[in-house]
């Protein structure tokens, strides 16, 4: 009997439910479609996009009925509610608000917005419930799937800061400027030739006078200081009465002469050296400098030099005449002849153009080597300008002697003013911090830099600083708003147009963000931003040319792998990124970019 009523009332609620017109929208409800027109939702500038389309079939939607849906996200099995707007149909004849929908022939409707991401989006089912209502009757319906997962690859730009003194275009801790410049002196020795000839005469009546002898004797004694040779210059010349081509080799065999007598010359200092040092002559190690080669031809600004400077009653005649010749060859000629109006020019004037000149160019200050110097600044920091002792922590060997010498720089009252050692301290520490994630160095480096700001205000080297710490920190506004003073200061600015660009990917501008940037080649960030723009073919071009590829890299190339459906790529390169760093096992894990293969075993073997 109770069963016997139990089908009793189910036949009396269908036909209740079929005579009201309900009933035929629940039985033809599979029949509507509710799409997200991209079912790959993304992450932009911490904003989602969504568009939401779908279509009613003919005859479905009483002229009285209403219809709602209700999309929302379910995460973890708990919705989320909104962030997506409720979309209203309504009958022919239905009050209230909503998209009408004729009985007779169906329709269609679309709703588009955008809400704030959440990371816990990223894992996110995207669906949709409904309810019909007519008259005094409802229905509500199951929840329909829309999609899954939202993605956050747009978050992956990343600012790579690499401690340096050049403000190059890029992202640096940047040091400030030394503004060390070494200072040169040296010796010059003129060896003399006889007409056409490059063997050496010591005979010679210009290489017998005291002036060559005391030239030569400096040479050698300056040598002999230790002096550090930073190159050697030598010069060979000719006079300019006999024929330019000739001339022209005969400077180059001069200056060839030039080289051995020289060569000789620190040969025999460096066996005095060795002795000198105790030092075994095949254990010395025999220092490495430039020889610059001027093999210069024939000498006409020395001959008018010293035609200038003589006692020739007609010399202004005698240059005259050379000056005005229409060519070097007809300027010999007439020099030849005037050697036997004018004794002089044969006798004084052109001998001494024929020579050899061996310049020494040392390093002013250097009887040390950069080591040397390090080590010097050191022990006896007093004895160095700030310029001298900021270079030496530019060439030493690592960062704590650095450390060391800004710091002695600071804690001194006479160059404690000086902000470049400040900057310099907080550019170290940030890169420590960099490294190792320690939250003192951080704090360590923004004391500094807000020292130095103190002492040079405006500075752009000390606001790209601030800037990136800022970035580290998470502040994203004021890393932006600091990276465009640094490009902005009054003093020192600093090209940002990377960094600002860089920032554009998080902030959702993807085209600002590749004309900042430059589309610079092999680079993670203008791969990204390629990847964005959905230009795919130029991601895997700029990702493939990087070489040295980190996990941050390997893990981009997964990404782009599995929007080009390339399963092969997903698999290789995630194993190289959690090779890298096994921490992306937890976010690949998340990353809506691989749901599609996220229930495959080799997946889930990988990222477990």
């Amino acid at each position: 009997m109770r069963k016997l009523f139990a089908l009793s009332m189910v036949a009396a609620t269908v036909l209740l439910m079929g005579g009201c017109g309900l009933g035929k929208m629940i039985k033809k409800y599979p029949e509507v479609t509710v799409t997200l027109e991209n079912p790959d939702l993304e992450n932009k500038g911490g904003e989602v996009a969504y568009t939401i389309k779908g279509t009613i079939p003919p005859k479905y939607m009483k002229k009285k009925a209403t219809m709602t849906f209700t999309p929302s996200l379910s995460v973890d099995g708990e919705k989320v509610m909104p962030p997506f707007a409720v979309i209203k149909l309504k009958g022919e004849k239905a009050k209230g608000d909503g998209t009408v929908i004729n009985y007779k022939n169906g329709g269609t409707f679309t709703q588009s917005g955008t809400f704030r991401f959440d990371e816990k989006y990223e894992t996110a089912d995207i669906v949709t419930g409904a309810e019909a209502n007519l008259k005094k009757k409802s229905h509500v319906f199951g929840d329909r799937n829309l999609g899954e997962g939202i993605s956050n690859t747009s978050s992956r730009a990343n600012l790579d800061p690499k401690l340096t003194d050049n403000a190059g275009s890029g992202t640096a801790f940047l040091l400030a400027p030394h503004n060390y410049k070494a200072e040169f002196i040296g010796r010059t020795a003129t060896l003399y030739f006889d007409l056409n000839s490059s063997n050496m005469n010591w005979n010679n009546p210009n290489n017998k006078t005291q002036a060559a002898k005391d030239s030569i004797k400096a040479f050698t004694d300056f040598m002999n200081n230790d002096y550090i040779i930073d190159r050697v210059i030598i010069s060979g010349w000719a006079s300019p009465e006999g024929e330019e081509t000739n001339n022209q080799g005969l400077s180059q065999r001069r200056f060839q002469v030039g080289k051995k007598w020289f060569s000789d010359k620190f040969n025999a200092y460096l066996k005095d050296y060795a002795k000198r040092n105790n030092i075994n002559m095949k254990d010395l190690q025999k220092p490495a400098f430039e020889y610059v080669d001027n093999a210069k031809g024939e000498d006409w600004d020395g001959f008018e030099n010293a035609i200038e400077k003589s006692r020739i009653a007609q010399k202004n005649q005698i240059l005259n005449v050379v000056r005005s010749q229409a060519s070097n060859e007809m300027r010999e000629q007439k020099i030849r002849e005037m050697t036997d109006i004018y004794p002089e020019i044969a006798d004084a004037i052109l001998p001494p153009l024929r020579r050899a000149e061996i310049q020494m160019v040392c390093k002013k200050h250097d009887t040390y080597t950069d080591a040397e110097l390090v080590r010097l600044v050191l022990s006896k920091p007093n004895d160095f300008s700030v310029n001298e002792r900021l270079y030496a922590a530019s060439v030493a060997p690592d960062m704590a002697t650095k450390e060391n010498i800004y710091k002695a720089l600071v804690n001194n009252k006479n160059t404690e003013n000086d902000w470049r050692a400040y900057n310099n301290l907080g550019a170290l520490k940030l890169n420590d911090y960099y490294q190792n994630g320690n939250q003192s160095d951080l704090e360590e480096a923004l004391n500094y830099l807000q020292k130095a700001a103190a002492l040079a205000p405006n500075n752009g080297i000390i606001l790209n600083n601030m800037a990136i710490a800022d970035y580290l920190k998470g502040d994203l506004a004021a890393a932006k708003s600091n990276f465009e003073a640094s490009a902005n200061a009054s003093v020192l600015p600093v090209n940002q147009d990377y960094n600002t660009g860089s920032l554009s990917i998080l902030n959702g501008d993807y085209s600002k963000a590749a004309q900042l940037m430059g589309n610079r080649s092999c680079d993670y960030n203008t791969a990204l931003v390629q990847l964005l723009q959905k230009d795919y073919n130029a991601a895997k071009a700029t990702l493939d040319c990087i070489d040295n590829v980190d996990a941050k890299t390997a893990y981009l190339k997964a990404v782009l792998a599995a929007r080009m459906k390339a399963e092969e790529g997903v698999y290789s390169n995630l194993t190289t990124a959690i090779n890298l760093d096994p921490s992306l096992k937890k976010t690949a894990k998340r990353d809506a970019e691989f749901k599609r293969y996220r229930h495959s075993d080799r997946f889930k073997q990988l990222v477990k």
